[in-house]
């Protein structure tokens, strides 16, 4: 088939690479970004077991027929009721003889009839007779899974031979080719036959390598930004089926369909790197980890390097490889790339959480973080309780993966934590009720640390955090770092000091202003309910919070804290003490003679996390 991601003329130069390994068949072979499975054929042949995944539909059609099946079928149902002779050449000189009259989907959508020019109407008609057909037999029992799959690879084998595209769907030539001209006509499937027990899949692969232990595990995820879900949306659609209520919407002059939930991480400059390091940590349990990508890719050749050098020792070769040509490439254009496969033995350990040295390991495990006090740029800033850059910067550096991944604070103030989070190359929000911290954190990170105020505005959301759900995607955030109202602690006079009551705000919704504690921590509750949705499985969340007293009255507002989050979903982890004592040079003793009370010059950091 048609297909920029194909391997096809690179495989002898994979299965060098693996022969390199000593690793041989029939031990496993994973490939988890299958495509046309071409990969997967080759070393099917060569002997070994096969697990072969791709999260398109489509290509699990071939990935049932080119990798699971393991010798021809015999329709014997089928055959029975249409009174067929043996051999496949009967079923599909009976296909291929049918009154092609039906007109569905693609006949009224992606053909000249529906103002398209993806199909003759001819050709058009049968797909959609062919589709309905198979989609009856198998509603009827009269073919299995493996059956009904089978056909469909050999209606995909045959659209892709009449289909007046590129090579890609996501759009149709103005004028037709030759080869969309001719008929449609199904063939037999070639099957590889196997002794061994191979098996497709349609999963994420984040998701999937979480519960397979690979020998082999080859990774082909996409280069680029070009989604495959788009530019192959037509054989998905074919692949799917559209039978009544499952009719999809489409839109525009291509009749693309919605893709989103099919979209890849590997397709963002935003996520494709974090994502591949969650990949390889979590195959480190494989005898080696292969990886192909080439000079062209959205991840530059150093990230990958060091992605993968966190599970073992990298090998890099590389090929040079004729590149998929486009009908709007120029002469201009470098026709060849370099093809570089990532040999890796993983060791067997592997740091999973973060890229912390040993020894800064050691010391962020102590339960006292201490020398972690304001700088000179947060001293002069106008806001009433500055959570520090440095302080976020070892939170981050301790709770989140090196590589990409993306931080909320709920309480954004001054812009502190998203600030540490742009400092590591994070992707960051932020919300507050405040325009004026808003337009603090923009100067911040503009001018004291030369940030470009392109994006930063969408950065920092003006929203009561309490309905953040509505801004952030359900299990999106990597780490959550905030530093709440100790509730309205800043209101009061304080005897200690003597300072001026201060707030974050007039709003009624800031936690603030709230009087009540009760009311105050229900709040609270509400806006860490908000952030365990957010959060992904296994994600942290680090509440800062410190112990309150109101007059005569403790409030425990760490334990507290630590109950409302448990009762919500999270696991305390654990808690480090910040103490900030060097940061407090006007204490008093409080209470004398008459009552002892303790000079609070510590905080907590509550480390929660949200179970897998």
């Amino acid at each position: 088939m048609r297909y920029y991601g194909a391997k096809t003329k690179l495989l002898p130069f994979i299965e060098e690479v693996v022969k390199s390994t000593g690793v041989n068949g029939p031990s496993n072979f994973v490939d988890l970004f299958a495509g046309t499975t071409s990969v997967g054929q080759h070393f099917k042949k060569l002997g070994y077991t096969v697990y072969s995944n791709d999260m398109l539909e489509f290509s699990y059609a071939l990935s049932k027929t080119y990798i699971e099946l393991n010798q021809e079928p015999e329709f014997k149902k089928l055959k029975s009721k249409l009174k067929l002779k043996s051999g496949l050449n009967s079923l599909f000189d009976f296909l291929n003889k049918l009154d092609t009259n039906t007109q569905g989907f693609i006949y009224n959508n992606y053909s000249p009839n529906g103002e398209r020019m993806y199909f003759t109407d001819e050709n058009a008609l049968k797909i959609d007779t062919f589709r309905t057909l198979f989609e009856e037999w198998k509603d009827e029992k009269l073919i299995n899974e493996l059956e009904y799959y089978y056909l469909i690879t050999s209606l995909l084998r045959g659209v892709n031979l009449v289909s007046n595209v590129t090579g890609t769907y996501g759009a149709y030539l103005k004028t037709w080719d030759n080869r969309a001209l001719k008929p449609l006509i199904l063939e037999e499937v070639p099957i590889i036959e196997s002794s061994t027990k191979n098996k497709a899949f349609k999963k994420d692969a984040n998701e999937l390598i979480k519960n397979i232990k690979p020998d082999i595990l080859y990774l082909d995820p996409p280069y680029n930004s070009r989604q495959y879900a788009s530019n192959y949306f037509l054989l998905e659609l074919i692949a799917e089926g559209w039978f009544g209520e499952k009719e999809p919407e489409i839109y525009g002059k291509t009749g693309m369909r919605n893709y989103e939930h099919q979209k890849s991480d590997y397709c963002s400059k935003n996520s494709a790197l974090n994502a591949l390091e969650d990949l390889v940590l979590n195959g480190s349990k494989a005898k080696y980890i292969l990886l192909s990508y080439n000079n062209e890719g959205i991840i530059s050749q150093s990230g990958i390097e060091k992605a993968l050098e966190r599970v073992g020792d990298v090998e890099t070769m590389y090929e040079n490889h004729k590149r998929y040509r486009s009908i709007n490439q120029t002469v201009e254009d470098p026709q060849l790339t370099l093809e570089f496969v990532y040999k890796v033995k993983p060791k067997k350990t592997v740091n999973k959480t973060n890229n912390l040295s040993g020894k800064e390991w050691l010391q962020n495990s102590f339960s006292i973080w201490r020398e972690l006090g304001k700088t000179e740029e947060e001293k002069k800033l106008k806001h009433p309780a500055i959570f520090t850059v440095k302080l976020a910067s070892k939170l981050i550096d301790t709770f989140c993966k090196p590589n990409g991944g993306k931080i909320l604070d709920p309480f954004a103030g001054s812009g502190t934590t998203l600030i540490a989070g742009l400092l590591k190359d994070k992707e960051v929000i932020g919300f507050d009720l405040s325009e004026k911290f808003k337009d603090l954190f923009i100067k911040r990170a503009t001018r004291s640390y030369n940030f470009n105020e392109y994006n930063l505005e969408n950065s920092y959301i003006i929203k009561d955090s309490r309905f953040l759900s509505q801004q952030v995607a359900k299990n999106s955030i990597d780490l959550c770092i905030t530093s709440p109202p100790y509730w309205d602690v800043l209101n009061r006079r304080r005897t200690a000091d003597y300072k001026n009551n201060v707030n974050y705000s007039d709003q009624n919704e800031d936690l603030g202003n709230i009087e009540d504690y009760n009311e105050f921590l229900q709040s609270l509750k509400d806006v860490t309910q908000e952030v365990f949705k957010s959060l992904k499985p296994k994600g942290y969340f680090i509440l800062n919070v410190m112990d309150l007293r109101k007059k005569s009255n403790f409030y425990p507002l760490h334990m507290d804290a630590s109950i409302l989050a448990k009762e919500i979903g999270f696991s305390l982890e654990d808690i480090i003490i910040w103490d900030r004592q060097n940061e407090y040079n006007n204490m008093r003793p409080l209470g004398y003679p008459y009552k002892f009370i303790v000079n609070k010059v510590h905080e907590y950091l509550l480390i929660l996390r949200k179970p897998e």
